[in-house]
């Protein structure tokens, strides 16, 4: 009897030890299956996710801001810099010169009107007084409206890297195409029971 019951008891936990470890070896198979299913599932969302953005309009708006022409550069349009630059050395210059000609003619005016002919310009002894005084007027707006120029081209510039660093990620397809054709429209459908000709605008994308 005390054999018997041994017995039983050994073959119990011989059981139970199997089914212990055939479990474990289930478990181990399901966690190995789940992080397969994850890692899978992880990827798949990675791939068809759409690509992050990572071009920044700000900045290279700041850029422009701060540097004329590093915002042209930032969005790939490095063309545009010596054309920013050169229109940048023009608007200076002339603003330089109409700058110098204005403070010359300012200081001949005075120097005739205070009566010290001795500091007067050689190559303006025969302007009048109010001739020189309209070339130092025509000099001042020259000289404001280089200034002006100047700040508009600057915004222009900084407002060019905004718009085009928006634009960076646009994609246009290579298969947009327009085509006109000449068009025939038949008695029965042309205006006042005629025949008409005309042409046919047509976009495909």
């Amino acid at each position: 009897m005390k054999k018997s019951f041994l017995l039983f008891i050994v073959l119990l936990n011989i059981l139970c030890i199997k089914t212990f470890a055939y479990n474990s070896f289930l478990q181990s198979i399901f966690d190995t299956l789940e992080t397969n299913v994850a890692k899978i599932s992880s990827d798949t969302l990675i791939e068809n996710s759409p690509s992050i953005q990572t071009h920044s309009p700000k900045k290279a708006t700041l850029l422009s801001t701060f540097i004329p022409g590093a915002g042209q550069v930032y969005n790939k349009q490095a063309w545009k810099v010596p054309i920013i630059y050169t229109a940048a050395a023009g608007v200076v210059y002339f603003a330089i010169t109409n700058g110098k000609s204005k403070e010359k003619f300012k200081k001949e005016y005075y120097n005739r009107i205070n009566g010290q002919t001795d500091e007067l310009l050689a190559d303006y002894i025969t302007y009048t007084d109010d001739g020189i005084y309209n070339l130092y007027n025509a000099y001042k707006s020259n000289f404001q409206l280089s200034i002006i120029v100047g700040v508009v081209f600057y915004a222009l510039q900084i407002l060019d890297a905004y718009v085009y660093g928006h634009l960076f990620n646009f994609d246009l397809s290579e298969d947009l195409t327009m085509s006109l054709t000449p068009l025939y429209l038949p008695q029965s459908y042309g205006f006042n029971n005629s025949s008409s000709l005309g042409f046919s605008l047509s976009f495909k994308f």
